[in-house]
């Protein structure tokens, strides 16, 4: 500091914290500083101080506003990341938070929802489900909460099945700013799980069935035989002939009904070539057209002329198509509408069968597939259509579901791939 020419040194304090000294020399006439120019220096260290520290403040705001903003970002990109759903409401129900998935889930956009009230934004279904789980005051809760296989009606009505979980939002300890819920789309998931029952049920049954079949079908030769000899030699036109004949024509039902079982129990190793659906379908019609004519049913085909063949076994598929049809029928008695329609989406054949006939109940459709489970009457069908129809899609590395209401009709949808799957 001497050799500075520096001999008064001012420490700079704010609220007894040191930032540091001012250090000056004599005047510039070389005197020293009087009491009143030391004075002087002390108010203006003060300003200086105070000045010094408002700058690091606001530099330590800057930093700690960057680290937020930088947080921010982080956590928008860790929740637009989700593939779950993720809602985040306040305590009055209002919107803070909508991510990417459940936009693309719900069909409804992020600017739709957010600063909206949630019971102006979801369906009353799945409000009321979510405030029946909710303990706290408004929309908070104070516990992590789940709820399975909540139906979900999209912004285009599509359904979906959705897993909600709720889980309180804290912004600080102990302060409970509202509600986040996750939305976990298991549409699918349930539609395989289903299927995977269905197969096993299936095959299962299968087997049982195919001991039953070989089992009856020996002692059913056995009655339809002796039954023919017997009907040779009864006078035609006699009690006994008409007797006989009751029996034979039993016979061969309980024969076709044992068929259908080893039908149904057995996977097809016959060789696949190409085959084109439309065909098939056009020539399954024409074996049962007049049944349509007769009973006054509209056919109306949509059929894509430029469906590409797939490999498939022609006489099964046509098998399906023929059930289908039938089933159609048989559901329009006083007549109605059937609509056929093929195309093609992505790597898929797609063929839809829509009649406009009685419906199906929720509770029958997740039976219909059921050996021997039939809505028809007594006498009118085994209940084998539809099961075996399963297993011959299911051969060919397809799916078939079903949509249907009372009332309104039916729609069943099959889905081969271009090329049979490994």
């Amino acid at each position: 500091l001497e050799r500075q020419r520096l001999h008064y040194i001012q420490p700079l304090r704010v609220h007894g914290r040191l930032l540091g000294f001012l250090a000056f020399g004599r005047k510039g006439n070389g005197e020293l500083l009087t009491s009143e120019d030391l004075e002087l220096v002390a108010g203006l260290a003060n300003y200086a101080a105070i000045a010094i520290d408002n700058a690091l403040l606001y530099r330590s705001l800057e930093l700690k506003a960057t680290e937020l903003e930088h947080l921010k970002l982080y956590s928008e990109n860790v929740i637009e990341s989700l593939v779950a759903g993720v809602v985040v409401v306040n305590p009055e129900g209002e919107i803070t938070v909508w991510n990417n998935a459940l936009q693309t889930m719900t069909g409804i956009e992020r600017d739709e929802a957010v600063g909206r009230r949630l019971s102006d934004v979801l369906p009353a279904e799945v409000l009321e489900s979510v405030r029946n789980v909710l303990a706290g005051p408004g929309w908070t809760t104070q516990e992590t909460a789940h709820l399975h296989k909540v139906s979900l009606v999209c912004k285009d009505r599509t359904p979906k099945l959705v897993n909600i979980s709720l889980a309180p939002f804290f912004l600080q300890e102990g302060i409970n700013t509202g509600t986040l819920l996750l939305f976990d789309d298991v549409t699918e998931k349930v539609r395989l799980e289903g299927q995977l029952l269905q197969a096993e049920k299936l095959s299962s049954i299968g087997l049982f069935a195919a001991g039953v079949a070989h089992e009856v079908n020996t002692p059913l030769a056995g009655i339809s035989s002796y039954a023919q000899m017997l009907l040779q030699d009864a006078p035609e036109g006699s009690s006994q002939h008409e007797l006989l004949k009751k029996i034979e024509r039993q016979s061969f039902r309980a024969s076709n009904i044992v068929n259908n079982l080893l039908r149904f129990a057995r996977v097809s190793d016959t060789e696949l070539q190409a085959v084109n659906l439309n065909s098939l379908m056009v020539d399954a019609l024409s074996l049962v057209e007049h049944q349509f004519k007769k009973t006054h049913i509209d056919i109306s085909l949509d059929l894509d002329p430029t469906l590409p063949p797939t490999l498939g076994n022609g006489g099964r598929l046509q098998q399906v198509f023929m059930n289908l049809f039938l089933n159609a029928k048989d559901a329009m008695p006083e007549g109605g509408r059937l609509r056929i329609r093929s195309y093609r989406e992505d790597s898929r054949l797609i063929v839809e069968v829509q009649d406009s006939g009685n419906g199906i109940s929720a509770e029958d459709v997740k039976r219909i597939y059921d050996p021997f489970f039939t809505t028809k009457a007594v006498g009118k069908g085994t209940g084998l259509g539809l099961s075996v129809s399963y297993g011959i899609i299911q051969e060919h590395s397809g799916q078939i579901s079903v949509e249907s209401q009372p009332g309104k009709g039916t729609t069943f949808t099959l889905q081969l791939p271009l090329r049979r799957l490994n």
